[in-house]
């Protein structure tokens, strides 16, 4: 009786480990939270689901380091930014789960508004890395690739 308890434990256990990890709300939350943090220049936000070696590719291409992200991300920050305020839209989000690992994919679009002026809209393909750590899901990495524009043609 206590065998048969114990195996069904350990299966319950089991089932309940494998739907936390492959629960893609869970990722989406978690991009949610990076997105609002960035747009926020809330760096003590991205400090708790950033890994403690993530690591990031810019939209400039540039290799950023864990500290150098959570530098861009202050009230400093924010003022030298100026008269600028973006929102940020999610979608076309795929989600591939390994075990203690994620990646994913997603479409980044950017509304931004200088000095009280709409700017056109930017879109980036973001590809993002997921990793548990201590039992939590963090960002490990993230890389930002710009989508060009779509050409007007001029008459």
């Amino acid at each position: 009786m206590k065998f048969t308890f114990l195996l069904f434990l350990t299966f319950f256990c089991s089932v309940l480990s494998f739907a936390q990890t492959a629960d893609p709300q869970s990722f989406r939350s978690l991009l949610k939270k990076m997105t609002d943090a960035q747009t926020a220049y809330d760096a003590p936000a991205l400090d708790r689901i950033l890994s403690s070696d993530f690591i990031e590719i810019s939209p400039v291409g540039e290799f950023d380091s864990r500290d150098k992200v959570l530098g861009f991300y202050t009230p400093k920050a924010k003022a030298d930014a100026g008269n600028v305020t973006a929102s940020l839209e999610v979608s076309d989000l795929s989600i591939r789960v390994y075990d203690q690992f994620a990646i994913g994919i997603s479409k980044f679009t950017y509304s931004i508004t200088a000095d009280g002026k709409a700017l056109p809209p930017r879109s980036m393909r973001v590809t993002t890395v997921f990793r548990k750590e201590n039992g939590e899901w963090k960002i490990a990495s993230a890389q930002y690739t710009g989508i060009r524009p779509a050409l007007v043609a001029k008459p």
